[in-house]
């Protein structure tokens, strides 16, 4: 038998698979969107340092307008301020414009025509032929598309290494400047980076854990279905023994050979005719099988004695449904919990087929609806063939006089409902038809003529 994976654990091992997958999604999430406010913060930052650069030519052109400056003097002033050299610490401090230029940040200024007015080497060129620089693109993307921050990509000229550019960009019209602060993308995300670092750690190792988790479960899952299997395999060699005891049982006297296989159909043909669903009369029929299963630690001398019986051996007797219980309950200890209830109502009908409607029955002395009404049906078919079939003692009841007996101890022995199902279910040909089939199925031995297949049965002692 193949082990197979129960629905809780393939839930189990789906949420282990999905679990890192939805993990690393909601972090390459949150990344981004961390991404998205650093990108977001650093444009802002750009932003807050041109528009210092923009109040101060605003203070140089109200210069211009009443006359304290030329707009040549104003010029070269702004030129001198946006060109100041850099410090001996690499930054380019322009304090008068609160503007400060870190390593991989560049300003320059170009006008409509593309001409760059200030910039740190490329001054007086035009930006649509500076290539490397991808002046047409950048240029195309602020003239013409109005684009005020704009992504390039830049060539070092040394190096050739490929470098991601960030540029923010103020127009300030009174003089046809384009103001530009350009910084490397790579500083937008320079605290992050660590953080990225740190995800990618934590994603790995929740991979790892997850395989562990995993590989755990499976072994465990292993384990539980190995010893499930063994109690399958236990419950089935202990069913097959138990039918062998009850074959064994009625095989010790050869006037009661077959008893229990012919409860066991009466018990199905009338609960069958009370509406009962197949699984019911499956059990049913396995509880006919094994009710007298109690017998077969009695004696022979007292089980098989052809005379009257004593008052203690009746006390044996009648001790039977108490011993078959707890016969049944240690063989089915290790029973799959979902036949618990199934090994319930053959346990009751063991226990409680000797039970009598008007609560004068043994073991328990139950009464009418305090009796299962598997037991009720026992009751009713047990008695039916316990009537007609032979002892060494007496010759059994006809079908006639056996269907009086049973009506006229409806309501005192017998539940009246069970017998209403009797009378609608069994016949003279049920009651033929159960002693043929009441042996094992080689006392069936089918002889085929030019017709039909009639069946044949070894006589039954009686």
């Amino acid at each position: 038998m193949p082990l197979k994976w129960t629905t809780k654990s393939n839930f189990f091992s789906l949420f282990l698979v999905f679990l890192p997958i939805l993990f690393t999604v909601v972090v390459f999430l949150g990344y981004s969107q961390s991404k998205m406010v650093y990108y977001q913060s650093g444009i802002a930052a750009m932003d807050r340092q041109l528009n210092n650069v923009i109040q101060i030519m605003n203070m140089h052109n109200e210069q211009v307008k009443t006359g304290i400056h030329s707009f040549t003097e104003a010029e070269k002033r702004i030129r001198k301020l946006l060109s100041t050299p850099k410090q001996t610490d690499g930054t380019l401090d322009i304090s008068q414009a609160n503007l400060t230029l870190v390593e991989g940040n560049e300003l320059f200024v170009f006008n409509s025509q593309g001409i760059l007015v200030i910039h740190p080497s490329k001054e007086g060129q035009n930006i649509f032929n500076i290539g490397n620089f991808q002046g047409n693109n950048f240029a195309k993307k602020v003239l013409f598309e109005g684009n005020r921050v704009v992504t390039y990509t830049w060539s070092e000229p040394d190096t050739s290494q490929q470098v991601n550019k960030i540029a923010s960009v103020k127009y300030f019209p009174q003089w046809d400047w384009y103001i530009t602060l350009v910084s490397d993308e790579s500083s937008f995300y320079e605290q992050l980076s660590q953080v990225k670092s740190f995800l990618i750690m934590l994603v790995s190792v929740s991979y790892l854990i997850t395989a562990i988790l995993f590989y755990r479960t499976y072994r465990k899952e292993k384990a539980f279905v190995s010893s499930k299997l063994r109690s399958v395999q236990l419950a089935e060699v202990n069913q097959s023994i138990l039918k062998t005891l009850a074959v064994a049982l009625e095989e010790r006297d050869a006037y009661t050979s077959g008893h229990s296989q012919r409860v066991a159909y009466y018990m199905r043909v009338i609960g069958k005719s009370m509406g009962l669903d197949e699984n019911t009369l499956d059990i049913m029929y396995t509880g006919g099988l094994l009710h007298d299963i109690g017998k077969i630690g009695i004696e022979d001398s007292i089980l098989l004695k052809p005379g009257r019986l004593t008052e203690d051996e009746i006390e044996v007797i009648k001790s039977h449904p108490v011993r078959g219980e707890a016969l049944l309950r240690k063989l089915y200890a290790h029973a799959a919990s979902k036949d618990i209830a199934h090994i319930h109502h053959i346990l009751m009908i063991t226990r409680h087929h000797h039970e009598r409607f008007d609560g004068t029955g043994y073991p328990d002395q139950l009464k009418e609806e305090q009796i299962p009404i598997m037991a009720r049906v026992a009751a009713v078919a047990d008695s039916f063939d316990a009537m007609t079939s032979s002892r060494a003692y007496r010759r059994g009841l006809s079908f006639s006089t056996a269907c009086d007996e049973i009506i006229q101890n409806a309501g005192t022995q017998f539940c009246p409902k069970v017998v209403d199902a009797f009378f609608q279910s069994v016949s003279e040909e049920t009651y033929r038809h159960a002693h043929h089939i009441s042996r094992a199925n080689e006392l069936l031995q089918p002889i085929v003529d030019d017709t039909e297949v009639v069946y044949t049965q070894q006589p039954i002692r009686g």
